[in-house]
């Protein structure tokens, strides 16, 4: 029996599969087919789950080839408890020169749980927190409140924020720091605004270069352009996806309206194609948009390339790999996270095949139990990711090698599946 990678991804079903399986029985069935998927995989569990989840890019190998690595967290207690920013640590463990035992648990000694190392509190829930790639010991959180809060890492852990300021008056969830300049946040709210601030001015009117209403609805998520460092765009739940240049903030250069989308949650930029943007809606699908062909004129869908299907449910975020050029990973509320390669669009498929997911549908990760609220592109090391979930727990995980190699299917007997 020859399985692509999209099969393993769905996960194996048990013949009698004519009943929906309980999402407990769907975890153990993830948790029975995860040696044919990850070269690792771990799971820990929090005390509060956490909406926002961001690798450090501070790392350290150790002469046997594991990584010492830090992430970003945060808690959602819903009033009951105090509200943290948390740093917590981990180690991956070595998968390029250690072969997988037979069993296929490899690297036993390298325990990939997290440890909570830091925390800082937050009047509210934190909903994303994310580092300045500039100096990465500096952190900005978006919370429940619209707030603003900056961290500084190198203090005392159980310390609050060195900077508050409050450019929102409701909740909010897009934050994106500038790669390009120092210093400057997009943010974005409930309120159906969007904010720059410059962090640096903060004693003259909370920093504000400008805020811009254009948006009719809630806005759900706002990105910087990867390569310009004019350009930034947001999306909303009036529909729209809007190009912005900060050079004219108050009228969008270029816009798109999805009418089926029931709102659009979150957008990607390429890293490697200039033109290229990706946006995750409440109606459970993606769209490829070609930023050159965007219109200026209300409702039109000008730009559209493509949409993906796969998801069952809301999509609440999107993030392009920063290493393979057209592989990006998307969240839901349907408790998967999925892997698209945008270079299979438009390969034929067998009927047995299709059946499983559209081409471009990559891998599908199924072991979280609740709503997919972040997840994170691992820096430094490839096809390697951390996602978070309603559930409380944290996931690590790094995509298999037999995976990747798509020349070569895995070559599996029907007894070896469970």
């Amino acid at each position: 029996m020859s399985l692509d990678p999209a099969t393993l991804g769905a996960l194996e079903m048990p013949d009698d599969g004519q009943k929906e399986l309980s999402i407990k029985e769907e975890y153990q069935l993830w948790r029975k087919n995860c040696r044919y998927m990850y070269e690792f995989v771990s799971e820990t569990a929090l005390t509060w789950p956490s909406l926002t989840v961001q690798w450090l890019p501070e790392h350290k190998v150790n002469p046997e080839g594991e990584i010492d690595a830090k992430l970003l967290l945060g808690t959602h207690t819903s009033g009951e408890d105090t509200d943290y920013l948390k740093i917590a640590s981990t180690q991956l463990p070595d998968t390029k020169s250690k072969a997988k035992k037979e069993d296929g648990d490899a690297n036993k000694k390298v325990s990939t749980r997290i440890k909570i190392k830091k925390k800082y509190t937050n009047k509210a829930e934190i909903n994303r927190a994310r580092y300045l790639p500039q100096d990465p010991s500096i952190v900005a959180t978006i919370n429940g409140s619209g707030h603003i809060d900056l961290y500084d890492l190198s203090k005392e852990t159980n310390s609050g924020s060195y900077a508050h300021f409050e450019p929102h008056t409701q909740n909010g969830y897009g934050l994106s720091w500038s790669p390009h300049k120092k210093n400057h946040l997009l943010t974005a709210s409930d309120d159906s605004s969007v904010v720059l601030s410059d962090i640096s001015k903060l004693d003259s009117n909370n920093g504000q270069i400008f805020k811009n209403t254009t948006a009719t609805d809630i806005v759900n998520d706002v990105k910087w352009h990867c390569s310009d460092e004019n350009l930034f765009g947001s999306v909303s739940d009036d529909g729209y996806a809007y190009i912005f240049d900060i050079r004219t903030p108050n009228t969008p250069v270029s816009k798109f309206y999805g009418a089926d989308s029931k709102g659009i949650n979150s957008l990607s930029f390429s890293p490697f194609s200039h033109n290229l943007i990706a946006i995750g809606n409440t109606n459970s699908n993606l769209n490829l948009l070609d930023l050159r062909n965007l219109s200026t004129k209300d409702q039109s869908n000008n730009g559209l390339l493509h949409t993906m299907m796969g998801h069952s449910d809301s999509i609440t975020s999107l993030e392009f790999s920063p290493h393979q050029d057209g592989i990006i990973a998307s969240g839901s509320q349907d408790r998967r996270l999925i892997i698209w390669d945008l270079f299979r669009v438009g390969e034929e498929q067998a009927q047995e095949d299709a059946e499983d997911g559209c081409p471009e549908l990559f891998m599908m990760h199924a072991g979280h139990t609740g709503a997919v609220t972040d997840l994170s592109w691992c820096p430094y090391a490839n096809w390697t990711l951390a996602s978070v979930a309603d559930d409380n727990i944290v996931h690590l995980w790094e995509m298999s090698k037999g995976l990747l190699e798509l020349d070569k299917p895995l070559d599996l007997k029907a007894s070896d599946l469970e």
